[in-house]
């Protein structure tokens, strides 16, 4: 079979950049053609340095193809499609290192083997959990519309998805990720201030003061002389390209705002980078809208339907940037709203945001991506408003697909709304005795002691038979436990029945009330070596005479009283 008899396995449908290699499944039908540089791999298949075509493949390429150029005819993601061509060509390219045979009839025998690999890999820490499962689901999602499968062929693999760690790791990372963000919203801020018109096209290096008391320093494309020296670059060379202040010589601080501009857009409006990236500049119109304004874009004379929404401090940071974009790019003024000079992609595309990046890494600070700051748009708001509904309305998304895959849970609102919860439910009041009341009158143990004191909200034995009574976690409530308790042993001492009656007389109740402390205390003891600490300590103390403030001059009046 020549290669002109086979079926095109190129995307046609998908527009490249001017440097961009055009798509082609054509080097999975050779072994060794997966793993080769996708500029290299034409040229190796007709000098026939990949060997024989594989025939037994032409059905299942030719079905994978067919599959992935579906989803794009039907608009799927350029960038989604790129990402699955990458993760299939690592499956063959696992599949020509063991040289093996692979078609439409034995591709599940041979996806469940790879999904072993991978597993491998993941207990030689080559890689993640999530890495594992991510490739795993995105060859088998295509695998099974080659195979019309109703059921996933990732359910025979071994391969599970990765238990959900999320909310426990985002309540701990919470106010540490908050501070990340804040402090790369205040880079951006910073960037987007100190590059004016001036002073990019002013003499290098271009220098960015930050807030923090750093300053960025940027050369537009030329080495920084105090990291790297060239010896091809020579000092006349250097001073050229420094004296010529044009677009092209500064496009890399252009993009470096740009870039900042566009991360701070996506921050500000949710817009995810695809919309931001292919926005158009015309005439914006401002109404205002809760606590800030709803834009529209002006057309043809006429008001057209809301392209964003903003918060009111952010509306001088944008009409800034779009007196500079105009005065930067006077012959494109209906263009791109973030013109980003390339060469390499489409300009309709979403940058990579390189220059940002760049400034991160010298700084040493993170890098939030659009999503992640998406993210925490959404929860800024979900938290402010306590309305999922419109907060979902103005991040453009169902409440459903906002709480799976935005919203993260805030330590701080569940620690409000458990308190508010428990003081609805059990409202917390000081009681006569050590401890808690979450009641609102008394309510005595069905298995009341015989004898013992009724619960009445005044005496202080009585609390500990009642229902509402509650202990507190503290060394202090330990100690105010024995000093109750020493109290009522003092009253019990003063207690002597009729000789006749010693044998026949009930209880005392200040005995089961010591009884029913020193179970507390006991329980306190037992339960693990700090509480036995508090417990040891706090008996020390009484028996050494410093008792509880609470029950100090109740237990000196009774200790005066038993001495006379």
């Amino acid at each position: 079979m020549s290669k002109r008899v086979l079926p095109d396995l190129t995307f046609p449908m998908v527009e490249y950049g001017v440097l961009e290699e055009p798509w082609d499944l054509l080097s999975l039908l050779y072994r060794g053609g997966a793993a080769c540089k996708v500029k290299e791999v034409a040229q190796l298949i007709e000098r026939r340095r990949l060997g024989a075509l594989r025939r037994e493949r032409v059905e299942l390429v030719t079905e994978i193809h067919g599959v992935l150029a579906d989803q794009l005819v039907a608009g799927g993601s350029k960038n989604t499609a790129k990402a699955r061509i990458h993760t299939i060509r690592r499956f063959f390219a696992w599949i020509d290192n063991f040289d093996a045979s692979v078609s439409l009839e034995t591709v599940v025998t041979v996806f469940l083997g790879w999904t072993d690999h991978l597993l491998l890999r993941q207990r030689n820490k080559s890689l993640t959990e999530a890495t594992t499962y991510s490739w795993a689901t995105i060859v088998a999602s295509v695998l099974d519309q080659v195979l019309g499968r109703t059921t996933s062929i990732l359910k025979d693999s071994r391969i599970r998805k990765p238990r959900d760690t999320g909310i426990r790791q985002a309540i701990s990372s919470e106010p540490h990720d908050l501070t990340e963000i804040c402090a790369f919203g205040h880079i951006l801020t910073d960037i987007c201030v100190a590059l004016t018109t001036d002073t990019i096209f002013g003499p290098l290096p271009v220098r960015i003061p930050l807030r923090d008391g750093h300053t960025i320093e940027e050369w537009s494309g030329l080495p920084d002389p105090l990291v790297t020296s060239s010896p091809i670059l020579t000092k006349q060379g250097r001073e050229t390209w420094a004296a010529k202040a044009t677009p092209q010589a500064r496009r890399a601080v252009l993009n470096l705002r740009i870039e900042a501009e566009m991360l701070t857009f996506i921050a500000q409006t949710g817009m995810n980078s695809t919309q931001a990236s292919r926005m158009r500049v015309t005439q914006f119109h401002y109404s205002s809208h809760l606590d800030g304004y709803q834009v529209r874009q002006f057309k043809d004379r006429r008001q057209g339907e809301v392209a964003f929404e903003i918060f009111a401090e952010y509306r001088e940071m944008f009409e800034r940037y779009l007196a500079w974009r105009a005065a930067n790019f006077p012959s494109e003024p209906d263009g791109l709203l973030f013109p980003i000079l390339i060469m390499r992609r489409l300009q309709d595309e979403p940058p990579s945001f390189y220059m940002v990046r760049k400034i991160c890494t010298k700084l040493g600070r993170r890098y939030v991506p659009p999503r992640s700051l998406r993210s925490a748009r959404v929860n800024w708001l979900l938290r402010a408003s306590h309305d999922p509904a419109l907060t979902a309305e103005m991040a453009q998304h169902t409440k459903e697909t906002m709480f799976r895959h935005y919203a993260k849970p805030d330590l701080q609102v569940a620690i409000v709304e458990i308190v508010r919860f428990h003081q609805k439910h059990e409202p917390l009041v000081s009681p006569p005795a050590p401890g808690e009341c979450v009641g609102t009158g008394p309510l005595p143990f069905p298995d009341i002691p015989s004898g013992a004191a009724a619960p009445d909200c005044i005496a202080s034995a009585g609390c500990l038979f009642c229902s509402h009574h509650r202990d507190i976690d503290s060394e202090d409530h330990v100690w105010s436990l024995a000093s109750y308790r020493h109290l009522k042993s003092l009253e019990l001492a003063k207690y002597h029945p009729p000789a006749h009656r010693l044998k026949t007389a009930p209880l005392h109740p200040a005995a089961i009330a010591v009884d029913r402390l020193t179970a507390k205390l006991s329980f306190f003891e037992r339960s693990n070596v700090q509480r036995e600490q508090w417990v040891k300590e706090s008996i020390a103390r009484t028996e050494e005479g410093d008792y509880h403030p609470a029950w100090d001059a109740f237990i000196q009046m009774a200790e005066m009283r038993h001495g006379n």
